[in-house]
């Protein structure tokens, strides 16, 4: 990536990190519960059986709620846990799993690293839908993240794991708060991944 071009996303990131920093967590739990609906109703979200979804932290749509709703319903559910550059989806078996995970140096909860857990990239099944966050999203589809290119490394892992074992390419969701919106277009490099939908209030 050209300096230039990281200075410029450097510069989004900041102002919307300060803009998100001040929203009450009454307002994002207000947008979360109409953004987990719309993603509940999604028929490919009815439709999957092994989804990962983020564990969202301040200034995102909350999951938890979905998280609930796929151990509920007999889906397999999978989670990031990122070492260094590297980010896996790995499973979480129940809600006591999940409520009993250690928090990471961001303070998001996270499978300790030396517990051995299922990996979407070693199964037979791959991933039929990954739930993603981002930073940033303008009107024609771009995601800025937070810039360590987690997700879209991810993306090119998974995708060629599903190929590999004949399963058509992973679906993709974002999900977003109304600020995390921008009119103005987001600058992107040829690494960039957009999601396939946006799903904001």
């Amino acid at each position: 990536m050209n300096p230039a071009l990281r200075a410029l996303k450097n510069t989004i990131r900041k102002d919307l990190r300060q803009k998100l920093a001040a929203l009450t967590p009454e307002e994002i739990r207000r947008q979360s519960l109409i953004v987990t609906e719309k993603l509940l109703e999604m028929p490919v979200f009815k439709e999957s059986q092994n989804v990962s979804v983020y564990i969202s932290m301040h200034g995102e749509i909350s999951t938890p709620d979905i998280i609930r709703t796929l151990l509920e319903q007999n889906k397999s559910c999978y989670v990031p846990r990122c070492k260094g550059s590297n980010m896996d989806m790995v499973k979480i078996e129940s809600w006591e799993d999940f409520m009993s995970l250690p928090k990471n140096s961001w303070n998001i909860p996270e499978p300790a690293h030396d517990e051995s857990r299922e990996n979407a990239l070693d199964t037979l099944h791959g991933l039929d839908l990954i739930v993603m966050p981002g930073l940033a999203f303008d009107h024609t589809g771009t995601r800025l993240g937070h810039g360590r290119g987690y997700y879209d490394n991810y993306l090119i892992k998974i995708n060629a794991h599903n190929k590999s074992i004949g399963r058509p390419p992973v679906t993709t969701v974002a999900l977003a708060l109304t600020e995390q919106i921008v009119d103005t277009p987001l600058p992107r490099c040829e690494t960039d991944i957009n999601p396939q939908k946006i799903l904001y209030p």
